[in-house]
């Protein structure tokens, strides 16, 4: 049987190679393990040209489950970047699904979500987001475990959630799951009168190998919260175990932490370099942007490079970082970066930034566009 199944999911990912085409170079995701382009960000793709670059290849290759995959995201730049459309979002969860259901890993991942919140078209259904996740879990795991720690924090953090998704994250935790421990802790952690129990929560979590719970435990333990005693050592602990946990949001927190000697850590920018490089090789907006500013700056044994901190910018600013989105208008408009100093250029941009980054309508106000 494990044959088979290894057997399968090579013949799937032959299934998946492709050349590329005008639909991936417009719509494909940077972080989908199947990808035949170098893809780009939610925030970056022009979901009418992409849309109709994906329906045009699709017409030749209907059933092409990257192709159905990167025309969902397209929808779904089209319904909730800088917009709130239910028509385009039921057409990305239309396409996702039809991904899916030849199993492409990238789109299980994308439909979870669809299940999970039961919206745009789809029944409320915890165990099918949850089975989706499951079978993502083989071939694209890190984006899976994302998306899985997502749903169940804005779950815990909703004002109103589903009594069966909390069920759901309530008996998770009660079997020992890290990721359920450390939701349940969340909302607690707004209340001051709680934190003795967010303590408890994060403290099985962690043991359990949730990075993010060790991550907060270590700022509760340096600053002396939540009944605990000031221990930077034990903070500093923490977060080295955190670092090495497999979170890349974590990863990009720790190395801040390095960064700045925060925490009880002591300031390694070498080692923030390095944490910055793990989380953006995994796709996070924040540490892209972070690793830009050390190849611009020629921080942490990195060269001073800025070319390559305009490219990490870019890939930042695609997937919604505004503060990548700032600096790369402002390369724009010096010349840096391999640009030609063009404020035309910067505008332009900003005014595209702008459907969704209030940061880009303010610097587009200044630069007078």
């Amino acid at each position: 049987m494990i044959v088979a199944g290894v057997f399968g999911l090579l013949m799937a990912g032959a299934a998946f190679a492709d050349q590329p085409t005008e639909c991936d170079r417009l719509a494909g995701s940077p972080t989908d393990p199947n990808r035949v382009d170098e893809g780009v960000g939610l925030y970056g793709i022009d979901p009418i040209e992409a849309i109709a670059a994906c329906e045009k290849t699709l017409a030749t290759d209907p059933n092409n489950p990257r192709l159905l995959f990167n025309l969902g995201r397209a929808h779904e730049a089209s319904g909730s970047v800088g917009s709130s459309s239910a028509d385009e979002m039921a057409l990305a969860g239309k396409s996702f699904k039809s991904a899916a259901d030849q199993n492409y890993p990238a789109a299980q991942v994308a439909l979870a979500a669809f299940y999970w919140r039961g919206s745009d078209g789809f029944q409320q259904d915890t165990s099918q987001a949850m089975l989706l996740l499951k079978k993502a879990m083989t071939s694209d795991a890190m984006e899976a475990k994302s998306q899985r720690r997502d749903l169940f924090a804005d779950t815990t953090f909703a004002t109103d959630p589903r009594e069966s998704q909390i069920q759901f994250i309530n008996e998770a935790a009660d079997a020992g799951d890290a990721d359920a421990l450390y939701a349940l802790g969340l909302p607690l952690s707004l209340a001051e009168d709680r934190q003795p129990d967010v303590v408890q929560l994060w403290h099985q979590a962690a043991a359990l190998g949730s990075a993010q719970a060790a991550f907060d435990l270590a700022r509760m333990y340096f600053r002396g919260k939540g009944g605990l005693s000031a221990n930077p050592e034990e903070a500093l602990r923490l977060i080295q175990k955190a670092a090495a946990g497999d979170d890349p949001q974590t990863w990009g927190s720790a190395a801040k932490a390095y960064e700045r000697g925060s925490y009880g850590v002591p300031k390694d920018d070498n080692q923030a370099a390095h944490l910055f490089k793990q989380a953006s090789d995994a796709g996070n907006r924040y540490a892209l942007y972070d690793l830009g500013r050390f190849y611009e700056e020629g921080k942490g044994g990195l060269p001073q490079d800025s070319r390559e901190a305009a490219r990490l910018y870019k890939l930042a600013a695609d997937q919604g970082n505004e503060d990548a989105v700032l600096a790369l208008a402002h390369d724009m408009v010096e010349g840096r970066g391999g640009y030609e100093a063009d404020k035309a250029k910067a505008i332009a941009f900003l005014k595209r930034a702008a459907r969704w980054s209030t940061q880009a309508k303010d610097e587009l106000t200044k630069m007078g566009g």
